[in-house]
């Protein structure tokens, strides 16, 4: 709920990012990690997937190899749960093919998956009070003009709190 997978769809969906890799695909990897599943849903989001090599690990990895290859690319990888070394180490040689200036976007609420990722990373911290309100405020009172209900401010102002930084359950 802090926002790291509308940072990584903004950055996904920019114009320049777009002009800038001739491959873009977005994955949603959640809690149960599955080679077969991953390799597979990034193949389909570049259009690459063929139903003769659907039952295959090894296959669908060579075609994903085969498909980045020499191209500028970026994989986003939402909602990273598994930090088993091994596993995603065997995944990541797939990538290893394509153009300099590659990228692979990792989104994760597990300190031990970034760091298991390596490189650079970005962390997200809770909203402060302030702007808490300010996000709720935005919400709340959506066609209303909030100064002219100054009787549901405090009760708002409670809210904004119990949802304790977290822009998903203020929104």
């Amino acid at each position: 709920g802090l926002g790291k997978t509308t940072f990584a769809k903004a950055i996904y969906n920019d114009d320049r990012v777009k002009n800038h890799f001739g491959l873009r695909a977005w994955f949603c990897v959640s809690e149960s990690y599955d080679a077969f599943r991953i390799t597979k849903g990034i193949l389909q989001e570049i259009g690459s997937f063929d139903l003769k090599v659907d039952d295959n690990l090894n296959q669908l990895q060579v075609k994903l190899k085969e498909s980045l290859k020499g191209k500028k690319f970026l994989i986003v990888l939402d909602d990273v749960w598994n930090d088993n070394y091994n596993e995603w180490d065997d995944l990541r040689n797939v990538f290893v093919q394509g153009d300099i200036g590659s990228k692979i976007i990792v989104t994760t609420r597990k300190v031990s998956v970034a760091l298991m990722m390596g490189n650079e990373q970005i962390s997200m911290d809770n909203l402060s009070t302030e702007a808490s309100w300010s996000l709720f405020k935005r919400h709340a009172f959506e066609n209303m003009d909030p100064m002219g209900h100054p009787e549901l401010e405090e009760v708002g102002k409670q809210i904004a709190a119990k949802c304790k930084g977290l822009p998903l359950a203020l929104k």
